[in-house]
Parts: C-alpha cells; sequence; structure tokens
C-alpha cells in the first residue's frame, strides 16, 4: 500500500509536493480504511485519494510524476544516456536544478522509504529504508557529491557480510561509481537477482497508470480468453444503463492484405505485420492475430455490443458506442483485476472523463466493496465537482490542488480546513473557500 509521496521539481511542480495516504486522527470517521500491522504498531490507512482543481493546475503532472518514476525504477535507463525529465520551467534557485521523488509503502508486513533525486545527467541521492522499532533504518544509501564522487553505503540488515548477496552488492556499487551515474542502484541489484531488490521493484511494478487515452492492451483478445472477464464487463454495462445488454466477442480469419486495403492501411505498417511470425496487431480500434502454419493465418477478432432498438437486437462495433461507454471499457478491467490482485495501486487521470456523475461515483464505491479484503488502492483525478461530498469520501481523501502566484502546483486535504457538520461542501468548494477554483477575469 502507498502511504505517502513526495515529489518536488516536475513539470507544474516547483517545490515539494506530499500526498499522504494516512487518516487525520482528529476525524472520528472510520470508513474506508485499512488496518496494517507494522513493526510501530497498527497504522490505519485510506484505500482512496482524489485530486480536484481547475484547469491546468498540475493534477496530471502529479500522475504524470508517478508514472514517471515508477518508469524509472522498473525500466533502468542505459548507461552513458542523457535522463529525459521533464523539470520545472519557472526560475527556482532553491531546486538547483534536481528533482526528487520519494515512496513510502507498505509491503509484506514492513514499511519502506524509497526515494532518489536526479538532474538530465546522473543520480544525486538514493536510498531504501526500513521501518524497525525505533524508526527508520537505512539499507543503503547513496550520494555524488560537487565533484562528482559516488559513495554507496551498503548495510547489513540488506546483505550481510561475507554473504553472497553482499559480494554481488559489492560489485555492482563499483561499477555505479565508474560509468554508471545515470542508473540507479537498485534497478542494478533487482537486474542482477538480488531478492530483496526484486521484492521493492515489484511493488512498483504494481503501480497501475490510466490516463484518458489509455486502452486496455488487447482487451478484445482477452475477453476471448477470460469468459469471466467478458460477463462482468457485460453485466457491469447492463447495470450503468449503457443501453447495452450483452457484449460478445466475434472472430474470422480473413484475408489480410484485403482488409488492409479496405481500411487503407499505411504500407509501412503492412510491411511491418508481414514480418510478423505470431502476434497481435491493433488498427483502427480491430485486433489482429497472426499465426505461422503452412499458410499464414490472419484472425481478426473485434467486441460486439448488444442493444435492442425496436425490439430487435442490432450489434454495434467499439467505435460506434458512446465514449461514456468507451471510457467504461478503459476503466472496469481494472476493477475485475483487483478481484484477484491483492496488492495493486491505481492512479487514474480523469476518472470522471465523458461519465456521468452517478456513473463515477458507483466506479468509487465499487471499488470499495470489491476490495474491502485485500491492500488495492486507489488514486484519481477528476473535473466533476459533484464528487466532492463527505457522504461518499472521507476528508483526508479530497485534496484540492492549484497553482501560486509562480505558477507552482501546490497541494492541500480537505481535512486541512474545518467543517461545521452538515455544512454543504460542494457548495464551500464553489465559492472559493478551500480555494483550487478557476479565476475567471471578467475585465479582459
Amino acid at each position: 500500500m502507498l502511504l505517502q509521496y513526495v515529489v518536488s521539481n516536475f513539470k507544474s511542480i516547483g517545490p515539494p509536493v506530499e500526498f499522504s495516504m494516512f487518516p487525520v486522527r482528529s476525524t472520528m470517521d472510520e470508513r474506508f480504511l485499512k488496518s496494517v500491522s507494522t513493526k510501530s504498531g497498527v497504522w490505519k490507512v485510506l484505500r482512496r485519494g482524489g485530486f480536484f482543481g481547475p484547469n491546468a493546475s498540475g493534477k496530471s503532472s502529479f500522475i504524470e510524476s508517478v508514472n514517471f518514476a515508477r518508469d524509472f525504477i522498473v525500466d533502468g535507463q542505459k548507461s552513458g544516456k542523457g535522463i529525459k525529465i521533464d523539470q520545472f520551467k519557472g526560475e527556482n534557485e532553491k531546486l538547483g536544478g534536481i528533482s526528487t521523488f520519494q515512496f513510502v509503502f507498505y509491503l509484506d508486513g514492513n514499511v519502506y522509504e524509497y526515494g532518489f533525486s536526479l538532474d538530465c545527467r546522473q543520480i544525486h541521492e538514493e536510498w531504501l529504508m526500513q521501518l524497525t522499532e525505533a524508526g527508520f533504518a537505512p539499507l543503503f544509501t547513496r550520494v555524488t557529491d560537487e565533484l562528482a564522487k559516488t559513495e554507496i553505503d551498503i548495510e547489513s540488515k540488506f546483505a550481510r557480510k561475507n554473504s553472497k548477496e553482499r559480494a554481488l552488492a559489492e560489485v555492482l556499487k563499483e561499477s555505479i561509481r565508474e560509468n554508471q551515474k545515470n542508473q540507479l542502484f537498485l534497478y542494478k541489484l533487482y537486474d542482477n537477482g538480488m531478492k530483496k531488490a526484486e521484492r521493492i521493484v515489484e511493488w512498483f511494478k504494481n503501480l497501475q497508470i490510466i490516463f484518458p487515452e489509455t486502452k486496455v492492451r488487447a482487451l478484445p483478445v482477452r475477453m476471448k480468453d477470460d469468459t469471466a472477464l467478458q460477463d462482468y464487463i457485460g453485466e457491469m454495462l447492463r447495470k450503468m444503463d449503457t443501453g447495452v445488454f450483452d457484449v460478445s466477442v466475434a472472430s474470422e480469419e480473413i484475408d489480410f492484405h484485403d482488409f488492409a486495403e479496405k481500411l487503407q492501411m499505411p504500407q509501412e505498417m503492412i510491411e511491418d505485420i508481414e514480418e510478423i511470425q505470431n502476434g497481435i496487431v491493433s488498427f483502427a480500434g480491430k485486433y489482429f492475430i497472426f499465426a505461422e502454419s503452412k499458410k499464414k493465418r490472419t484472425t481478426l477478432v473485434q467486441l460486439k455490443f448488444s442493444h435492442k432498438l425496436n425490439g430487435k437486437t442490432v450489434q454495434f462495433n467499439i467505435d460506434e458506442e458512446s465514449d461514456g461507454t468507451q471510457r467504461l471499457l478503459d476503466l472496469l478491467p481494472m476493477l475485475f483485476a483487483m478481484r484477484e490482485n491483492n496488492h495493486a495501486i491505481y492512479f487514474v487521470d480523469e476518472i470522471d472523463r465523458s461519465l456521468h456523475t452517478k456513473l463515477s461515483q458507483y466506479l468509487l464505491n465499487e471499488f470499495i466493496h470489491c476490495c474491502e479484503n485485500t491492500y488495492n488502492q486507489i488514486i484519481f483525478t477528476a473535473h466533476d465537482v459533484n464528487l466532492i461530498n463527505t457522504n461518499d469520501f472521507r476528508q483526508e481523501e479530497i485534496w484540492f490542488i492549484e497553482k501560486n502566484s509562480l505558477g507552482e502546483s501546490r497541494l492541500r486535504p480537505l481535512s486541512d480546513f474545518n467543517l461545521q457538520k452538515g455544512q454543504d461542501t460542494l457548495k464551500a468548494y464553489l465559492s472559493g473557500r478551500f480555494g483550487a477554483v478557476p479565476r475567471i477575469r471578467r475585465d479582459l
């Protein structure tokens, strides 16, 4: 579970912005919490967090910062290659051209803190710490000084002296010092099979990022092979009054070249596909499965959506469905997967895009219902201010983000404000009491 995240100097985020999944002790609201046992006792953790604010306030920048950090940790970096990072473009000498990413998370009964700071050339700091009865203790720390000298200290709690793990870590440490200063030490350990590093990196792999343009990979193919997923999506689309009463998967063998000509596929794509022996290719919302045999076989796989029109069943293709239904197809597999994955954390940008308020509320409440006995979490951004209510959310789950006079994104939870019992939270927000509302100028 994610407990805390801090980021600085990324896109619209200048000075450090801190996000927490801890409830405020003073509140009496016990809803939507997960209890976890740690070396410092039992902690309560939030399952959801939602970001609200005007356009261009930094909501997407926050999600993109998590996506950057996750990819950098999980995929690694080629030796000697520059680091492509989009830093804050405003003038702020205190940032020093260095971006920082810091995560505190719960994994396998332990609490870890992992973070790193970098610029476009190298890693400046990196650290991994673990919570003990006495507080956080380092497992390894890494610092590069002004003379570009890198020092890495490995503690015995991470790799015992005279052990094979320690010998491997020492070798990797030397390679980092010499010519791999743009690479994370954690990734080097993971890439070379160190078990403790593998568990940490696996946690980051479970961070799932969904942007408005993100599509579930090969969804028709997955649904063709997984009838449970197909039934679930059909049931949910019926529940949410989309007009769809059934979802099916149609597949047929086709002559690819005839079909490519009909769709006017680019010649370059046709040539690339001709070289494929086995695989899946997507074009114009349709999926093609290629299998090498005596005669190359091409199978077209499509989703079909059944509607009742004038008493007759009519099937629609996905591109004929509404934007809202297509958006649900981006989100529903997430809820389905969470029923089997107990440690998934989803970051969803614009979860309410193309959806009615009641559908967005239903999805967020359904998340709580289906993940009650798991460690799953969801952090989302939204423009629909109707979601800002304390009936469906705790105060700490609602966060406001806006830019200050210097163009820096700032973050503040609703729990920072004193709310009177029965107060209309939405009305108070729209009146500007919590900030994070558009300032429309009428003098221009």
